[in-house]
């Protein structure tokens, strides 16, 4: 008699990422200047989409907090820490004004901070996977933490990934 052994949902799992993702919509309206928000997913995100539907001002998307702040739990916003290697690293996306991004990648949380411009409203979309979130790692390590390493022949940094920082 032949035995199925049912693996269930998990990060190495590639069917729970091959369905369509459950919804999940937040974001945030009219965020001062220069703060990050913190958008804790119930379960692991398969896909995260940030809409910047403000008239004025970047967004900044990015997986590692970027502030002094490690626990959100107390407060919805913290001030960006300028020394923290999300900025000096450039580990973040802009989205300028009325533009979009989309990540395919596996996360549990992602932050958004506002430009030095002025207030910013956008929203998040993320498909759920059927994930615990205590099963997801901390991300970190190049490309999201550590401080910049190669540059590129137009002169802008880039991180490391293991290929001499490319070519740009």
């Amino acid at each position: 008699m032949a035995t199925h052994n049912y693996n269930g949902v998990g990060l190495r799992n590639v069917g729970s990422y091959q369905i369509s993702g459950r919804p999940w919509v937040s974001g945030s309206t009219a965020q001062a200047a220069s703060k990050t928000k913190m958008f804790l997913f119930p379960f692991v995100a398969r896909a995260v989409t940030v809409f910047n539907v403000s008239g004025s001002g970047d967004v900044y998307v990015h997986f590692v907090s970027g502030t002094h702040t490690q626990d959100f739990s107390a407060t919805d916003f913290a001030a960006k820490d300028e020394t923290s290697t999300v900025w000096t690293g450039h580990h973040y996306v802009p989205v300028g004004a009325g533009g979009s991004i989309e990540f395919v990648s596996k996360c549990k949380q992602i932050f958004v901070t506002t430009s030095n411009a002025g207030a910013s409203d956008y929203r998040v979309m993320a498909e759920l996977t059927n994930i615990p979130t205590g099963s997801m790692y901390h991300l970190t390590g190049s490309g999201l933490t550590d401080g910049v390493v190669g540059t590129n022949v137009q002169g802008s940094s880039e991180s490391n990934y293991g290929n001499g920082g490319g070519t740009g």
